[in-house]
């Protein structure tokens, strides 16, 4: 007969999240989902004339991830993606996805980036993702890695003067990625 070897669950606060391109952004992040994970079904070839028989597929899927965080002041890491989305889709000129490549594109304040992404074979254009969640105690559980991540999808923000509270600016920003890997820690 199985044991069970705690029986605590797992507390939603507990998490740091990463990704190697961004610097501004990792501190804020408030919310994030580990995506769904699905596999298909085969072609039907034993199907009869009255029900399909489902036989597994051999290629999985990993669901978007999205992330929320709040927008620091001076909106340093909201402009950290905004420009990763723009030298992808480059909508004034070429120029802007050859510096994202090669890892050139400036900051708010027109300084080049200083940290160091090891160089891969199409240049700048991915980074890496790494959630960690840790237990109740605050000791790192699991190691989710995102391989090959851009952005595709930044939210809106939102302004408002009528708010009598201060609430501070949140955003949404929405991930592709090959694939993810899960490592105990």
């Amino acid at each position: 007969m199985a044991t069970v070897d705690t029986r605590n669950f797992q507390p939603p606060l507990n998490f740091e999240f990463a990704v190697d391109k961004l610097t501004d952004f990792n501190y804020f992040v408030q919310k994030i989902n580990v995506p769904d994970l699905s596999i298909g079904l085969a072609n039907n070839g034993g199907a009869t004339p009255f029900s399909q028989i489902a036989y597994t597929g051999d290629h999985l899927g990993f669901g978007d991830l999205s992330i929320d965080f709040k927008v620091n002041e001076g909106m340093y890491n909201w402009y950290e993606i905004f420009s990763w989305m723009q030298g992808i889709g480059f909508p004034e000129n070429i120029d802007q996805y050859g510096k994202l490549k090669s890892g050139t594109i400036p900051d708010l304040n027109g300084d080049l980036p200083l940290k160091v992404i090891p160089q891969r074979t199409h240049g700048l254009i991915y980074g890496q993702g790494t959630l960690i969640i840790n237990s109740s105690q605050n000791e790192p559980v699991l190691k989710i890695s995102f391989i090959d991540m851009h952005p595709i999808s930044l939210g809106e923000l939102s302004f408002d003067t009528r708010e009598s509270d201060v609430l501070y600016a949140t955003a949404s920003v929405t991930f592709k990625y090959d694939y993810y890997t899960v490592e105990k820690l």
